[in-house]
């Protein structure tokens, strides 16, 4: 299945895999021996396998995924590996990064969710607090002057229907 890709955002792919070597070589190049030992020891062996397996990928098949779940189907980089590339950029102009802090959702300093939630209760009902703590007589019943018993409603039988 043959994707088509923006030749524009495949060599933006291409251009930015080639600042991170440049931005690698120039460090060993200045002559610096620590500065050029820190910009191979930033850039682990497999981070240096990635790069160029992205970049033959990119010129082969113009983009360096296939699986759809993976990214935008008319980008020429997966969602992680333009996190990972962004991270080697990072490191190649030297600035520290964390890879364990990828997300770009910030959570500002005093502010977590697990201070504005109440102290968990329980779910359950006690059944003792709907009853009062002093016992209330029983009401008496009522009083009653007739000895006569009410008389009993009758029924009554209406004429005409079907039988008639």
């Amino acid at each position: 299945m043959s994707r088509d890709i923006d030749d524009r955002k495949k060599k933006k792919a291409l251009r930015r895999l080639q600042r991170v070597r440049d931005a690698l070589a120039a460090a060993e190049a200045d002559g610096d021996v620590e500065a050029a030992e820190a910009a191979r020891a930033q850039l682990s062996e497999w981070e240096d396998g990635f790069l160029g397996s992205v970049e033959e990928r990119l010129n082969t098949f113009g983009s360096a995924f296939a699986d759809p779940e993976k990214g935008a189907l008319d980008e020429p980089l997966s969602r992680l590996q333009a996190a990972k590339l962004k991270e080697l950029e990072d490191k190649a102009k030297g600035k520290e990064t964390r890879p364990w802090k990828r997300s770009s959702f910030k959570q500002k300093p005093g502010k977590g969710f697990s201070s504005k939630r109440p102290p968990p209760r329980a779910n359950v009902r006690d059944i003792n607090e709907d009853v009062p703590d002093t016992p209330q007589p029983a009401p008496e019943p009522p009083v009653s002057t007739d000895t006569v018993p009410a008389p009993r409603a009758r029924f009554q039988v209406i004429r005409g229907g079907k039988d008639g």
